[in-house]
């Protein structure tokens, strides 16, 4: 692999099998630079989109990587731990290892775009990935 790795948005298809099952609800995931295609040894960075309605990523924590997020375009809901905190273009969330977090998208006509990060892995499979089921 070599010392650097380029590649364009329009270029990554978007990561299959993450679907609702998993808490990835209406939304696409781009996996821009990880292991797989960068040969990246410790981070993940990736592009999510979630579609305008009902569409996030539920509460989920992995227990082998720092995240951190960046919301370029819309409006939205951090969750972070207990927690649902109001975001909009513009502001960046960072979540813990093992923090529960996750992100949903609150308007009905425009898709929120968040740009986001693994630090101390490089793959899901290394980060850990565990779905806090729904609350009763």
């Amino acid at each position: 692999m070599a010392d650097s790795f380029h590649v364009g948005i329009d270029d990554v298809k978007p990561a299959p099998g993450l679907g609702p099952d998993q808490g990835w609800v209406g939304m696409t995931v781009q996996f821009l630079v990880d292991a797989m295609g960068a040969g990246a040894e410790a981070v993940v960075f990736g592009r999510a989109v979630f579609a305008p309605g009902p569409s996030e990523h539920q509460w989920h924590r992995h227990p082998g990587a720092e995240e951190f997020v960046l919301l370029l375009q819309g409006q939205g809901i951090v969750l972070d731990g207990d927690n649902e905190i109001p975001v909009t273009a513009g502001d960046v969330a960072f979540h813990a290892k093992g923090a529960w977090h996750g992100f949903r998208n609150t308007s009905d006509t425009e898709e929120a775009v968040m740009i986001w990060g693994w630090a101390g892995a490089a793959s899901k499979e290394q980060a850990g990935y565990e779905l806090r089921h729904p609350r009763k």
